[in-house]
């Protein structure tokens, strides 16, 4: 069983990476935080602040686009074009079928989720040219853009010699070297001296940061369980109209049902069936003098996401095993 959930989740990992699509929004997204401070640089507010709620809203936002499409993807256009059946004939159940897609989709919004975290943090150490006195932080400037160079050049070559997919070589191969080039700059300074930690992240408050990419990461994580529910009964139009509903609904759920929740049942309802996405998005808190993101507020909001993703798997499992395929 469990060399049959992986190969299925590894399969549909591979799918999804090799995708250009992926590639050209995991690209989109590093190139948004990676100039994040030369866009937010005139801005006549916390330029930091500001520099760190475009790069979460980009995480959280091109996540919900890649999380759709790698569900359609290996849920959904599988079961048109009708190759599921060649999966499901064998020894192999429709809900360890649904569940090995599901763990495909999730280990790449993973994927693409870290590597945006990491661009931001590295960003966050650049810090935005808003001062006369501002010095460029050479050793994060490299960690930023040799990686995904590097990482780009042996994807052509790859390519071009060994007729390797470029989009998932390259991807695969920036995972670590983006791990390594963030392990220097927790090791050394901007004047290339050896350092462990440097002050500039704590000043920044780079792990209060860190922890509010991790709480984004989770309600990418609800909403792509929500797209693979939504893939085995829908088409890729449909399944883009209901997640961005439950999206935006879920960002406002306070708002349009708590206030009645305590009076009017219905809303009662809607609060607790709603995927409470607003739990995630707090960068309303590092906007204050001292961010603070509890580590408990974020293992709530994991435990949470398991929980919910847990019964959008089984609600997908449900709809998958009454529909008919060939």
């Amino acid at each position: 069983m469990l060399s049959s959930f992986w190969a299925i989740t590894k399969n549909a990992f591979i799918e999804i990476i090799r995708q250009p699509v992926y590639g050209i929004l995991l690209l989109a997204g590093l190139a948004l935080t990676g100039l994040s401070p030369a866009i937010t640089m005139f801005s006549m507010a916390s330029d930091e602040t500001l520099m760190v709620d475009m790069g979460l809203a980009t995480l959280f936002l091109l996540g919900l686009v890649v999380a759709v499409l790698s569900a359609t993807q290996v849920v959904s256009r599988e079961i048109e074009s009708q190759t599921v059946g060649a999966v499901i004939s064998k020894p192999v159940g429709r809900f360890l079928f649904v569940l090995g897609k599901f763990g495909g989709v999730s280990l790449a919004m993973s994927v693409f989720c870290f590597l945006l975290s990491v661009m931001l943090l590295t960003v966050l150490r650049i810090g935005v040219p808003s001062t006369g006195s501002w010095r460029m932080d050479y050793p994060a400037l490299l960690a930023a853009l040799v990686p995904l160079l590097l990482a780009m050049v042996l994807g052509v070559y790859c390519n071009y010699f060994y007729q390797w997919n470029f989009t998932s070589t390259a991807i695969l191969v920036s995972l670590p070297l983006y791990v390594l080039a963030f392990g220097v700059l927790l090791v050394v300074n901007a004047g290339w001296q050896p350092e462990l930690f440097p002050k500039v992240f704590a000043e920044r408050h780079a792990w209060q940061v860190a922890r509010a990419a991790v709480l984004a990461f989770l309600g990418v994580w609800i909403l792509s369980s929500v797209a693979v529910a939504a893939s085995t009964r829908l088409n890729v139009v449909m399944n883009v109209i209901v997640c961005l509903t439950v999206f935006f609904v879920g960002m406002t759920a306070q708002f349009l049902f708590g206030r009645f929740a305590d009076t009017f049942v219905p809303a009662w309802l809607a609060l607790r069936a709603v995927p409470s996405l607003y739990v995630y998005w707090v960068g309303d808190q590092l906007v204050a003098e001292v961010p603070y993101v509890p580590l408990p507020y974020v293992a709530t909001a994991a435990a949470y996401a398991v929980g919910f993703s847990a019964a959008m798997v089984s609600l997908a499992a449900f709809l998958f095993e009454r529909r008919e395929v060939i």
